[in-house]
């Protein structure tokens, strides 16, 4: 045993060529001691020790090979894993025995692949989601442009119709002065016909203009949708990935439970086991490594999950703003139409005032009458139009929030890609 160990222990530890020349150090020594205490130990049979001695050089020759050909093997598969934790995924092992090495080999070649395909499929996730994510912004952009538009019409809108308000106000006025002064009621009365086809103009460009603003939020409404369909998408794509870093966490720690048994088996073996001791240590630490890459991921994961989350609530505040706003140029359209026909009527009226006024001064309170019947209907229009512009200015802050929902996940595309890019991987077949 003491043979054995003096000639093996660095063969083990230090290389073959440190076992070849211990075996014939020892082999030397073994061969002088005979020859030396031949004479003080006559009964010792030379030829029966030389035998035992190639029989004993024999086994550690053979032992050291096998100890040189496992460490060759280990090595190799020492570097292949500290290329893959260096980020090259490309490397594989290449071992045609059928030991339990090879096994192992064949087990890490399969850990390699499925971390590799998990890589490649994050890479595409991360590349569809960069194209959305420039889309969103776009579309973001494009949304705020149109809301800062909707906004400018609005106020300009509110304007007219305030006024209009104060313009229907000096009417009432005018009408009462009519009274006393039928002449001036003429000259009134003719402003107020003029005045009254500009508004009609205001009111047809203005429905038509609503139209155009009612147009683009049914086509941002719809573009939302798209987007709520698309993040859902992504949530599954991510829910998919998160379950396979769970998979590989699991295989990570049944891995470190077999190292745990191999260790124990190595350790009841002795020193015939501590070759397979440290294969199992090697064993362990890959695993803890692939249970700490899963976990890495997992986080990842879990944070794309969660500002996907936030994105799509945002969507949703957003697409009911979108209808809100839809009902509510809706609305002013048809308030707008009401009055543009208000004022049609208006208009007929003055013509008929002005063929009358000569002949009956009745007719002029009923124009007093009708006029102050547009006025309350134009005080209830500036407040309704105050109501949409406040709406329509919530809607705006609602599309800037949107824009920096989409800017906070293409910055964490961004940083998954950085990840993503120190893996090296095979192009597909």
């Amino acid at each position: 045993m003491i043979y054995l160990y003096i000639v093996l222990h660095p063969a083990l530890f230090l290389g073959i060529y440190n076992g070849l020349y211990a075996v014939i150090f020892i082999d030397i020594a073994y061969c002088f001691m005979i020859f030396f205490t031949q004479m003080k130990y006559p009964e010792t049979n030379v030829g029966l020790e030389i035998i035992k001695l190639v029989i004993f050089s024999v086994i550690c020759l053979m032992l050291i090979f096998d100890f040189h050909s496992m460490l060759t093997r280990i090595k190799k598969m020492r570097n292949v894993m500290q290329k893959a934790e260096e980020g090259d995924l490309t490397v594989r092992f290449d071992d045609k025995n059928q030991d339990e090495l090879s096994f192992l080999s064949l087990s890490l070649n399969r850990i390699l692949d499925a971390e590799t395909n998990i890589i490649r499929l994050i890479i595409e996730i991360v590349h569809s989601l960069s194209a959305m994510s420039e889309q969103i912004a776009a579309t973001a952009s494009e949304m705020a442009s149109s809301t800062s538009e909707i906004v400018q019409t609005t106020q300009r809108m509110t304007e007219g119709i305030n006024s209009q308000f104060e313009e229907l106000d000096k009417t009432i006025n005018t009408g009462k002065d009519l009274s006393e002064l039928s002449y001036s009621i003429v000259n009134d009365v003719k402003k107020i016909e003029d005045f009254s086809v500009g508004v009609s103009d205001s009111a047809s460009g203005a429905i038509s203009q609503s139209d155009v603003v009612i147009n683009n939020i049914e086509l941002i409404g719809k573009r939302y949708g798209n987007l709520t369909a698309l993040l859902s998408q992504l949530g599954d794509i991510s829910f998919t990935i998160n379950k396979i870093v769970n998979t590989i966490d699991s295989i990570s720690e049944k891995i470190n439970i077999l190292s745990l048994n191999a260790s124990i088996e190595a350790a009841r073996a002795g020193e015939y086991g501590r070759g397979f001791s440290i294969v199992a240590d090697e064993v362990k630490k890959l695993a803890d490594s692939s249970q700490v890459s899963a976990a890495e991921i997992g986080r990842i994961i879990k944070d794309m999950m969660e500002s996907i989350k936030t994105v799509s609530e945002t969507t949703s505040e957003v697409n009911k703003a979108i209808d809100d706003g839809t009902i509510v140029v809706k609305s002013t359209a048809d308030s707008l139409t009401g009055i543009s026909n208000h004022v049609l009527e208006l208009n007929q009226l003055i013509r008929n005032i002005k063929d009358m006024i000569s002949k009956e001064e009745g007719a002029i309170t009923n124009i007093i009458q009708q006029v102050e019947v547009s006025h309350n209907v134009a005080k209830e229009n500036s407040a309704a139009a105050q109501q949409i512009l406040a709406s329509i200015q919530e809607q705006s802050a609602a599309t800037e929030e949107f824009s920096a929902a989409s800017e906070e996940l293409l910055s964490v595309l961004n940083r998954l890609k950085e990840i993503t890019q120190k893996f090296k991987l095979e192009k597909p077949a």
